[in-house]
């Protein structure tokens, strides 16, 4: 699957595999920005809105929550708007999707540690032919219908 639909989604990093892969956010009921972070095993996943903008690029909101940077982490907030756009391209080698926004910088968790809040940094990756990238950067979504 390379290219996307607007639509439910759940989120998943290749990194956490078998310890809780689904992406999620905090949920304490009060306004203030949530880390988006890894589930631990077991916790039901929650489900991700994925809008494709004309420009080919998305905004995901997740519990009616945008998202965004703040210190190098990614956050989610009912107060932001509609949130950044983000570009999500297919890595075919990997059968995964990078996430990634304009200035080159993308999503990356923490790959032994579920419930780390997940990092926006510049992605690393070995300039091969086809490029290898870590797993820690790669994701999965399964449409919901």
């Amino acid at each position: 699957m390379a290219q996307f639909c607007s639509g439910s989604y759940i989120i998943k990093s290749t990194a956490l595999s078998g310890q809780g892969n689904f992406i999620g956010r905090d949920n304490d009921g009060s306004l203030a920005p949530k880390k988006v972070f890894g589930l631990p095993y077991g916790v039901e996943a929650p489900i991700w809105d994925l809008l494709v903008l004309p420009s080919g690029r998305v905004q995901l909101k997740i519990g009616g929550a945008s998202l965004s940077e703040q210190d190098g982490r990614l956050w989610a907030s009912l107060m932001n708007g509609d949130g950044e756009e983000w570009a999500i391209t297919y890595r075919e080698y990997h059968n995964a999707y990078t996430i990634q926004r304009a200035d080159a910088t993308g999503w990356v968790s923490a790959p032994t540690f579920p419930c780390s809040q997940i990092k926006i940094q510049p992605l690393v990756y070995a300039p091969s032919d086809p490029p290898y990238f870590p797993a820690s950067e790669l994701w999965k979504f399964i449409r919901q219908v």
